[in-house]
């Protein structure tokens, strides 16, 4: 595909330096996927590249020439390089750059996005959602929003790629959740995600399903542990795929439900996503780890 002088919105989801004055850059376009690109000579005082190329930056940008191999420049992930040539910034985000707890959560975003986008095929959908995550990261201060952003992330990224969770019920009988009965104090939990059904298992399923696999103990089918939840958190990753944010920004959740809906969460995403959800959520830990217990 040739891309020669195509300008495109797009944002900034990773930079690193090379040579003496030039960035490579791995860039998120809204029509043309993701690429690797260079920016040549944006670290000189007077570039007028330097603004649209910055981490997290949302711009308009120009590439010209074609791909230039990998090898060339060094080992940056074995993609052909655009040459960035002109570009707009359309919106800073500069407060993501100012903030480590927000340095800590975009770096997140953009790892996921790294890490399940495949090079130049256009996912529009993602974009707008990744778009609206940051440029709203940028405005939050409140730890319990800025985890439920996150939350929200998670689980829109989730529908993006054909994994949304079907939460009304039990997967495998059909049961509600309103109609699961109310776990008594010590009792088993009475119902768990279940990443390889596509959604919930009710706690009489789930052990069905673990015995008729040889395995006693519970464990899901293709190895896959499901995380207990209860009825409030299935309710509170309901509010995050239908609400939109100004509605559910408002939710208040105490630390224990945002640990339950936390395990929840990852737990699908650790099936689809598998070593690129961990290492991204290892990352996000060593900053944000306040954010992720969502004071009331």
């Amino acid at each position: 595909m040739d891309l020669r002088a195509q300008n495109d919105e797009c944002l900034i989801l990773r930079s690193r330096d090379f040579n003496e004055s030039d960035r490579l850059l791995t860039v998120f376009c809204r029509n043309l996927g993701k690429m690797a690109c260079l920016a040549k000579g944006v670290r000189k005082p007077k570039s007028r590249l330097k603004a649209a190329t910055l981490p997290f930056v949302c711009g308009q940008l120009e590439f010209s020439a074609s791909p230039r191999r990998a090898g060339q420049l060094g080992q940056v992930g074995g993609q052909g390089l655009r040459l960035i040539t002109q570009g707009e910034t359309l919106h800073s985000l500069s407060e993501l750059r100012d903030d480590l707890v927000k340095i800590g959560a975009a770096n997140y975003v953009a790892e996921m996005l790294d890490w399940v986008l495949p090079p130049e095929k256009p996912q529009e959908n993602l974009y707008i959602l990744a778009v609206t995550v940051l440029l709203l990261l940028a405005a939050l201060e409140e730890p319990r929003q800025q985890y439920l952003l996150l939350k929200f992330f998670e689980l829109r990224l989730l529908g993006e790629l054909g994994w949304r969770p079907q939460l009304e019920g039990c997967a495998r009988c059909g049961r509600s959740v309103a109609s699961l009965p109310a776990p008594l104090p010590g009792a088993a939990p009475a119902i768990f995600t279940a990443p390889a059904l596509g959604g919930l298992v009710c706690s009489t399923c789930r052990r069905d399903l673990g015995w008729s696999l040889g395995a006693p103990n519970g464990r899901e089918i293709n190895n896959s542990s499901g995380e207990a939840i209860s009825k409030g958190g299935v309710r509170i990753l309901s509010s995050l795929l239908d609400w939109e944010p100004r509605r559910f920004l408002q939710l208040r959740l105490g630390a224990d439900l945002s640990r339950e809906v936390n395990r929840a969460l990852w737990s699908y995403l650790d099936y689809h996503l598998g070593q690129g959800s961990l290492k991204a959520r290892k990352n996000l830990l060593l900053y944000c780890s306040e954010i992720l217990t969502s004071p009331a």
